[in-house]
């Protein structure tokens, strides 16, 4: 069965997104099932759904490509390349991890986008989430994907982000620029997010033609994150056995908190 854009605005409006709402999206179009449209017609049906409010996705790219706001593709997903090729889209200056942004408080939300701080305080998605009481959707997606909460590992002060690596801008004269930005961390171990999430009623499920969706009140959600990142730091940390990211996120741990200990 196709999935009409009336018939994803109305999930979307069923999930509880509302006129003037601010959002930032996560999204898989293949979850959606076979869309009239495709992407272009889920980036309306969101605009649609929030009308005079604000959508905002990542459209994070590669460390090794030269970044171009106006040319450099999406790496996350069909729905985040239509939605940064509009014409009426703002994107952000960050060579590995802009967002792009459509609606009155794009350009406020997407400007001054420091190279040291690609998601954490002050960044473009710390902005909406918490100064504009920005909602969370993950579009047949989970908390893998949930890029606020790598601004929760900023906030909470966790030792492990503080790795820097050096990527490249293209400059309006077509030279190439080489510079560092701060590395965001590991999210598979995100999904412990959800069920603190449910169980304190910060989540709403439903369906959108084939997708499971989630949306979450993003600011709470951040809130209670870093409180308990501050209790429990490793929270966040995956079990992969080959994640060195983790690895060292548990080392970098474990030597502050033997260095807070010999201090006392």
């Amino acid at each position: 069965m196709n999935v009409t854009r009336e018939e994803l605005r109305g999930g979307f409006r069923g999930l509880g997104l509302d006129s003037g709402d601010h959002v930032i999206v996560h999204s898989s179009l293949s979850s959606l099932g076979w869309v009239d449209g495709g992407a272009e017609s889920v980036v309306d049906a969101l605009r649609d759904a929030v009308d005079d409010g604000t959508v905002m996705m990542p459209t994070f790219t590669r460390y090794d490509r030269a970044y171009d706001p106006e040319t450099s593709p999406s790496t996350v997903g069909a729905i985040t390349e239509a939605f940064r090729n509009r014409s009426t889209a703002v994107r952000s200056a960050h060579p590995t991890k802009s967002v792009a942004a459509i609606g009155p408080d794009a350009a406020s939300l997407v400007a001054d986008h420091d190279l040291r701080n690609s998601i954490g305080p002050g960044s473009p998605i710390h902005r909406l989430v918490d100064d504009r009481n920005g909602k969370i959707l993950l579009l047949g997606v989970d908390h893998t994907t949930n890029s606020a909460l790598h601004v929760a590992e900023r906030l909470a002060d966790l030792p492990y982000r503080d790795q820097i690596a050096e990527t490249t801008i293209r400059r309006s004269d077509e030279s190439i620029e080489t510079v560092e930005v701060n590395q965001v961390h590991c999210s598979r171990g995100f999904g412990v997010a959800e069920s603190i999430a449910k169980r304190v009623d910060l989540v709403t499920y439903g369906r959108v033609g084939d997708a499971t969706a989630q949306l979450v009140d993003g600011s709470a959600l951040l809130s209670l994150i870093v409180e308990l990142l501050e209790e429990h730091p490793g929270l966040l940390l995956c079990d992969e056995p080959d994640c060195d990211r983790c690895a060292y996120g548990r080392r970098r741990i474990d030597a502050r908190e033997t260095g807070s200990n010999r201090s006392r």
